[in-house]
């Protein structure tokens, strides 16, 4: 016997038609990111040619970090409740609060360790911190790490929670978080290797936090403190 729809329970879950919108949308936003609002440059050098730029020219850090709040959290958010989601529909709710907790006090020490081994490779230190002048002080640091929360919060909004959660309706929760992984490790692409392979693994588990917990928070402050620990090893060692 086939069991009745819960129409209660799926109303809010994103419709068929939602999904193609929500994509294009973070598209857009990732190209506009990737090319024009960079705090460093791309470009192409081929044998017998001089360097050749693709990318725009580079914005200081913390322009890079807020536009990264403009693009890559605000406009996905926007285009998300003209969709008709709820903001705690794309993770921005309090969600299953005791789990989130208990996530965010597993996933702390192991953020703070990658961030100690990230530190330690070459390829890594020769592109954070972004911020070039950042020293390893409370007056030069504690600035840097606030703008970085801008940062991950963006990117934690359109990742985990506009293409993960926005989408698990559509798609089914293991499709969705396989898609966000995807999709965020393409936008490591001109980093180094390292970090692009890291951020599969990486992805699949902050999406897995995220589906248990119905919320992007614990996922933001794990993926802040990678952050922010490597860039404290970084300047700490020079």
């Amino acid at each position: 016997m086939v069991k009745p729809i819960d129409w209660r329970r799926t109303r809010r879950l994103p419709a068929p038609g939602r999904a193609a919108p929500l994509l294009t949308l973070a598209a857009l936003a990732l190209t506009l990111f990737h090319y024009w609002t960079r705090a460093d440059q791309l470009g192409l050098r081929a044998a017998g040619q001089g360097w050749s730029p693709l990318s725009g020219a580079p914005l200081p850090a913390p322009a890079h970090w807020l536009a990264a709040g403009l693009l890559l959290g605000l406009l996905p958010l926007l285009g998300a409740r003209l969709g008709g989601l709820r903001t705690r529909d794309v993770g921005l709710g309090a969600g299953r609060v005791r789990t989130g907790l208990a996530w965010t006090a597993i996933g702390i020490p192991v953020a703070v360790l990658a961030g100690r081994l990230a530190a330690a490779e070459p390829a890594m230190r020769a592109v954070y911190p972004l911020d070039r002048a950042l020293a390893p002080t409370p007056s030069s640091f504690l600035p840097h790490a606030a703008l970085l929360l801008v940062y991950y919060v963006a990117w934690e909004l359109l990742f985990r929670g506009v293409l993960l959660l926005g989408l698990r309706g559509r798609l089914g929760a293991g499709p969705a978080n396989a898609l966000q992984t995807a999709l965020s490790a393409t936008a490591h692409f001109a980093r180094p290797a390292l970090e692009t392979l890291s951020a599969i693994p990486a992805g699949l588990a902050l999406g897995a936090i995220t589906l248990r917990c119905r919320s992007i928070w614990p996922a933001v402050v794990i993926h802040w403190t990678v952050g922010v620990a490597m860039d404290w090893f970084v300047v700490w060692m020079r």
